[in-house]
């Protein structure tokens, strides 16, 4: 049994062989060729090497001008870095100017607008004062105190133009005259009007140098006048009492004289009217 096994066994693993071996070609040795496709070599003559050579060294010398365009190149852009760099500062520059004239123009402008505020207020300054010298001028100027009208009126008076002298002793109250010689100007008005006989306004000019400029020197003769012209208008005891009056305020002594005669005088006579 076991050798009909190994029979078969044999005769299969033949008949596997045998198979194997009828699918694989013979080697070949012999090739069709194509004559087109055929590539044949020369090597090169001579003349072939000195062009190559030539061309070679044509080849070089480019190589080495690129490298020279290149380190130029890279020159160039150095430069530009530099011109970069000047650039920036500039910039820089450019924005500090910038920061600053705008802070000068801000500046300038608030000056500008305070100056205009200035002006407006300078014209209405000016509008007022033009007008304030508008009303000045259409005032009369001032007319100052003349020494000389003043002794003129004392001449006139002196030489019984007492018309003239009353004009000019006017004239002198309308220019201020200095204080010391305002009561001599009133006297002198109220003397001119008693020697025209126009006694009612003889008084009122001697009463107000016993109102206004009782120190003056001209007060106790101013009393004496009264006493007068009181007692020409037959106003006697009107008269007596402002002679009193004025001898209670202690007159100079020979104003009292004056006064004591001119009571007298007053009291022996007997009453009348003045015409």
């Amino acid at each position: 049994m076991k050798s009909a096994e190994k029979n078969i066994f044999i005769i299969f693993l033949a008949s596997i062989l045998g198979a194997c071996g009828g699918y694989l070609p013979a080697d070949r040795s012999h090739w069709s060729v194509n004559p087109a496709e055929m590539h044949s070599w020369q090597p090169p003559d001579e003349t072939a090497l000195s062009a190559r050579r030539s061309n070679q060294l044509r080849l070089d010398d480019l190589t080495a001008e690129i490298e020279v365009l290149f380190v130029n190149h890279a020159s160039l852009t150095n430069q530009e870095l530099a011109m970069f760099d000047s650039m920036r500062q500039s910039d820089l520059a450019i924005q500090s100017m910038d920061s600053t004239y705008s802070q000068r123009i801000e500046s300038e402008s608030e000056r500008k607008n305070r100056m205009e505020k200035d002006i407006e207020r300078a014209k209405a300054g000016f509008l007022s004062e033009e007008a304030r010298l508008k009303k000045l001028m259409a005032v009369k100027p001032r007319v100052f105190f003349s020494v000389s009208n003043y002794n003129l009126a004392m001449k006139k008076f002196r030489n019984g133009q007492f018309n003239k002298s009353l004009e000019l002793f006017s004239n002198l109250t309308k220019q201020k005259p200095p204080l010391f010689l305002q009561d001599n100007i009133q006297f002198g008005m109220g003397s001119a009007y008693f020697r025209l006989k126009k006694y009612p306004k003889a008084k009122k000019h001697f009463q107000t140098i016993l109102d206004n400029y009782a120190q003056g020197d001209k007060r106790f003769i101013s009393y004496f006048m009264m006493g007068v012209i009181h007692n020409l208008q037959g106003e006697k005891s009107r008269a007596i009492f402002l002679l009193e009056e004025a001898l209670e305020k202690n007159p100079p002594q020979k104003m009292q004289n004056m006064i004591h005669h001119l009571i007298n005088i007053i009291n022996d006579e007997p009453n009348h009217v003045a015409g």
